[in-house]
């Protein structure tokens, strides 16, 4: 399924080619014209046809399920630029909490590179002010529209859902419509955390709860092969102390636990990064955390070329 799309931004055409920016626009034949004001804008040197950019053409719809797990989500980025690298798209991507900000972020068609650019504006400072107990969750928003140019979900070039949990009666919503930013922050909203986010009168917070990797909403969305990404294979080992934070933490961690298991159920591949050694709130390993990443794709990208077809 192919999602071919022009876009026409401050004078510039971009073209996606028939799969996502994302695929092609870390190449060096492109280079960012804003760097800080636009990062999704590319100038083109060169005119190629669709041919020469398009990504594999596969038999089958492929969909891709991005975990929780705070700022350990940069390993994702990893994961994007090995499948990148093999020239290898999804027609469908679902994301809970840090997932859905990193796949909305692929689905608008954003690239690894300028992704990590982004990561690294978001200062330590930032972070913590946003973990104090009971925070304003538009914060996230914010951040979220900056990295997103204010885009509605009929704007993505690829199908794109976020994961959340409906606080007021304890159901799973899924958010495909309206504000991507807006899906985002509630998705990423982890209750005590943050405030639940209001979204069409509904009180939201982090999907977590209830769908740590929305492996089936993939499946709901048409994709026939669905691959994983686990944050965290090892949650729910406990609290390291009897400090406040740390038994958060814990509580969350073993919640999760028991909600990656329909994830897992719907996954056809899980790619699990190992990432038990970083902090799920740090920006000091970003780099790290990405080449664990991306080291954990291509560790399994043998089997996912044979499960896509692919030779």
């Amino acid at each position: 399924m192919l999602y071919n799309n022009n876009y026409n931004r401050g004078g510039l055409q971009i073209n996606l080619c028939g799969e996502p920016l994302a695929a092609f626009c870390a190449d060096r034949r492109y280079e960012q014209t804003e760097k800080y004001k636009n990062m999704r804008l590319f100038k083109k040197k060169k005119i190629y046809n669709a041919t020469e950019l398009q990504n594999i053409k596969l038999k089958c719809k492929v969909g891709l399920a991005l975990s929780g797990g705070g700022t350990r989500g940069f390993a994702h980025i990893g994961v994007i630029k090995a499948f990148n690298e093999e020239r290898i798209g999804f027609n469908c991507v679902a994301g809970t909490s840090v997932g859905s900000l990193i796949g909305a972020m692929y689905c608008a068609g954003v690239g690894t590179d300028a992704m990590m650019e982004e990561a690294r504006l978001v200062s330590r400072k930032e972070i913590v002010r946003r973990l104090w107990l009971n925070s304003d969750p538009s914060n996230i928003e914010q951040i979220a529209d900056r990295l997103l140019v204010n885009r509605s979900f009929d704007e993505l070039s690829v199908p794109f859902a976020a994961v959340a949990v409906n606080i007021g009666n304890g159901s799973e919503e899924v958010l495909s419509s309206g504000s991507v930013a807006k899906a985002v922050s509630a998705s990423c909203a982890v209750p005590v955390l943050f405030r639940p986010v209001s979204v069409d009168g509904k009180l939201l917070v982090d999907g977590g709860l209830l769908n740590n990797m929305p492996a089936d909403v993939c499946r709901n969305m048409g994709a026939e092969i669905v691959i994983g990404v686990d944050l965290d294979h090892n949650r729910g080992s406990g609290a390291r102390s009897q400090k406040l934070k740390d038994i958060l933490v814990a509580t969350w961690t073993i919640t999760t636990k028991s909600t990656m298991y329909k994830g897992k159920q719907n996954s056809d591949l899980v790619i699990e990064p190992e990432l038990s050694k970083f902090s799920r709130a740090s920006l000091d390993d970003i780099d790290a955390m990405v080449a664990e990443g991306y080291r954990a794709a291509k560790q399994r990208m043998p089997e996912i070329k044979k499960l896509l077809g692919i030779k």
